[in-house]
């Protein structure tokens, strides 16, 4: 393409502070600048769901790059959505009457009831019908959306080793995150489980890689993760740099970190073998003069220190 300067068509004017531009510009990530002026065109509203389709991303695309705005400090919260109020969140008392008369007439809640009772192996409580009533009704989700929400509850009990199923308090939390996610669609659902699923993945081998052993990543955590995921990173770059971040500071500084892997990705660094190959830290510099030998033995040093992490990561 010729250089040259261009007049652009301007029907409407959209006007991006500086400071926001340069952020963008310098964080590399094209998803997250489509991402930010989706939410100027909006004025600031912003729905996840609509941003993908009018970017032509993926959900799972959308939601990285808006971890990525948040850790540029360009978006502070995702804003509610206008179309209906919010409502408490809290399942309203039903009388047994209500209950059974549902139950009596209801052929879809009574499947329900059935489905949910042979997926937990027992029979259900009057308050634990009641609360899934209450997803029924009042946070009206369809019935396969209920019975894949107590699946992947389950699941999710299953996997943190608890060895109980999961309380109807913990499924009615997790009812009301998917409403206010917009999950009323087993398309829907199925989609927001596939990425929980892929997010959770990440997470652990972030973990690993970070040596986080005994504990969960935080919030704060994991919006970084979200936002390395996003410019490409994977877990063998950021056992390096959690490498490194240690070995300068300490402690695993999460900004310290961030502000390495910014620094590889500015120059097209993203895999262990760019890294190393690409990373003038792991490099003896050529300055026409004699090799210093205590600099080759630091580089040398270091460059083992990134072989060693990776070695751990590989075998968990």
């Amino acid at each position: 393409m010729a250089n040259g300067n261009y007049v652009l068509p301007a029907p409407e004017k959209i006007e991006i502070p500086g400071e926001a531009a340069r952020r963008l510009i310098g964080c590399g990530s094209g998803d997250a600048a489509l991402t930010y002026l989706y939410i100027m065109q909006s004025g600031g509203r912003f729905d996840c769901e609509d941003c993908a389709s009018h970017t032509g991303r993926t959900v799972s695309q959308i939601e990285s790059a808006y971890s990525v705005l948040e850790n540029l400090g360009l978006v502070t919260k995702r804003a509610a959505k206008e179309s209906e109020p919010e409502r408490p969140e809290e399942i309203p008392q039903y009388t047994t009457e209500e209950i059974r008369r549902e139950l009596s007439n209801g052929e879809s809640f009574r499947r329900i009831v059935d489905e949910v009772q042979r997926t937990m192996g027992r029979l259900l409580s009057g308050d634990e019908i009641q609360r899934l009533y209450g997803f029924y009704d009042y946070l009206e989700l369809p019935g396969e959306v209920i019975i894949l929400l107590v699946r992947y509850c389950i699941s999710e009990a299953q996997r943190r080793g608890s060895g109980r199923m999961p309380s109807f308090r913990y499924m009615e939390k997790v009812a009301f995150s998917w409403r206010r996610e917009g999950i009323f669609t087993l398309e829907a659902a199925e989609s927001h489980v596939e990425r929980e699923s892929e997010r959770r993945d990440a997470y652990f081998e972030a973990a690993k890689a970070m040596r986080v052993r005994d504990r969960l990543l935080t919030d704060t955590e994991k919006k970084y993760v979200d936002s390395w995921r996003s410019l490409g990173f994977g877990a063998d770059a950021l056992a390096i740099a959690a490498d490194r971040t240690i070995t300068q500071t300490g402690k695993l500084g999460m900004r310290y970190m961030n502000s390495i892997l910014n620094s590889w990705h500015a120059k097209g660094l993203h895999t262990a073998g760019e890294i190393e190959r690409g990373d003038s830290y792991a490099q003896p510099r050529n300055t026409g003069k004699a090799a210093n030998p205590q600099h080759t033995e630091v580089t040398a040093r270091d460059a083992e220190k990134n072989r060693e992490a990776l070695k751990r990561i590989k075998e968990g």
